[in-house]
């Protein structure tokens, strides 16, 4: 293609869009150049102070904490309204409680938390006023949570306050005035030693399970199931599955530090439960709380004492040989109707029928 054919498409193309030679000169003068600089300045300074507080944060590239989270060996949860606070610290590769005497605490919830930590980038900055750090509830002595981790790289602290939508939180860090609206809940930063506890430590497989037996009875697992010992009877499926299951699946709503103020008694316990499993054996002891429908586990060799509410723990003390064999207690309407005056004689009532067999382990059955 020619020279001059060239030149003639791009006059056209010109031509079309309406430019001419006589615009290059102009947008180089200094007015022009000056009036775009001011332009673009206004621009970032609009996108700088425009960040709407009913609005989700928008992403940037700078970490919010400038600490290796991967070296945090102790971290801090401190609740703004009232005591509340707990302390968790690095164990080799596990976390555990200081305040419940080392129990270990959930490490799935510690690692998710540390790497939510570590996503946080630094968006534009929703307030930066006194004002605001109260009214959002980050001020130094107005927060909802005050979160602290220590390592080997240093110290960080983050003031987190109120929610402006789901899993969602204002925050700010230690030394700074920026309140940034942050990919955050409130709920996975409890307060109390509880809320981070290993919700998993007397949970086994039900399978391994060989024999539970108390000072009166034990149930053990043959080869054909399960039987009493010392007995050929008929055992209650049902009743032996919610025994073992209970068994398998303890489930606790605290751990009690050494300090606790409870009142129970493991020396006169409840009952006393003898569980052999995969070659092992655990004692668990099991007493009332004071003025409380809860109860406390000791299981022998562990410091650790359990709190199970009324319902974790009833199976565990109530079930026995009689409910073992199908032989529950009545539901109490034969003892009232007993005190009751007999109705009047007909001939079908007069016939007393068969008498009732002789129920035998009496003592048992009673316990």
């Amino acid at each position: 293609m020619s020279e001059t054919t060239l030149s003639a498409r791009a006059a056209a193309a010109r031509g079309r869009l309406g430019l001419d030679a006589a615009w290059r000169p102009a947008v180089r003068s200094p007015l022009v150049v000056l009036l775009a600089a001011l332009l673009v300045v206004q621009i970032i300074a609009a996108l700088l102070l425009s960040g709407g507080q009913g609005m989700a944060p928008a992403a940037g590239d700078t970490p919010l904490l400038a600490l290796d989270l991967e070296g945090v060996s102790a971290i801090e949860i401190a609740s703004g309204e009232g005591d509340d606070s707990v302390r968790l610290e690095r164990s080799g590769e596990d976390w555990v409680l200081p305040a419940l005497a080392g129990f270990p605490a959930g490490g799935s919830r510690v690692d998710a938390l540390l790497d939510d930590l570590a996503d946080l980038k630094r968006p534009l900055p929703v307030a930066t006023s006194a004002d605001a750090r109260r009214r959002f509830r980050v001020a130094e002595d107005a927060f909802e949570r005050r979160l602290t981790l220590r390592g080997d790289g240093g110290e960080a602290v983050l003031f987190l306050g109120d929610s402006p939508g789901f899993r969602r939180i204002f925050a700010r860090a230690e030394g700074e005035e920026a309140i940034y609206d942050l990919r955050l809940a409130l709920f996975d930063l409890g307060a109390t030693p509880d809320d981070w506890i290993d919700r998993g430590r007397l949970q086994f497989d039900r399978g391994e399970i060989t024999r539970i037996g108390t000072e009166d009875w034990a149930l053990v697992r043959g080869e054909d199931g399960w039987s009493l010992a010392g007995s050929d009877a008929e055992l209650d499926t049902a009743a032996v599955d919610g025994l073992v299951n209970a068994v398998a699946t303890v489930g606790y709503t605290g751990v009690l530090g050494p300090d606790s103020d409870l009142s129970y008694d493991l020396d006169d316990p409840a009952r006393v439960l003898t569980i052999e499993h995969d070659g092992k054996t655990r004692r668990y002891r099991l007493a009332p709380i004071a003025d409380s429908e809860d109860y406390v586990l000791k299981r022998d060799a562990e410091p650790y004492v359990y709190r199970l509410s009324a319902f974790d723990a009833e199976t565990l003390l109530e079930t026995d040989r009689a409910r073992l064999l199908g032989e529950g207690p009545d539901d109490g309407a034969s003892d009232g109707e007993a005190d009751a005056e007999p109705p009047a004689t007909t001939e079908s009532a007069a016939d007393p029928g068969p008498a009732p067999p002789v129920q035998e382990d009496t003592a048992e059955a009673a316990d």
